[in-house]
């Protein structure tokens, strides 16, 4: 037996919906579907520091992931 789907259910749902997290997931989920890149949709500015981000950990900038989580570990499961 297939489910039923009430777009129309959906579409009330989502204009009600206020869950930052929700509206993200169904934009990247309607991006995706329409071939678009989420990459496009970003400001400039995140675009900027995304790529600074990027430069300073190819540069060996930064703190590595294992002493990240390690001092996650330490601070917060001690």
């Amino acid at each position: 037996m297939k489910p039923t789907i009430d777009k129309q259910d959906l579409k009330d749902w989502i204009d009600q919906l206020d869950n930052k997290a929700y509206l993200v997931t169904l934009q990247s989920m309607k991006n995706r579907s329409t071939g678009e890149d989420f990459w496009d949709n970003l400001p400039e500015e995140t675009k900027q520091n995304i790529n600074q981000a990027k430069k300073e950990a190819k540069e060996g900038k930064g703190i590595p992931h294992e002493k990240v989580m390690k001092q996650v570990r330490d601070r917060f499961f001690k």
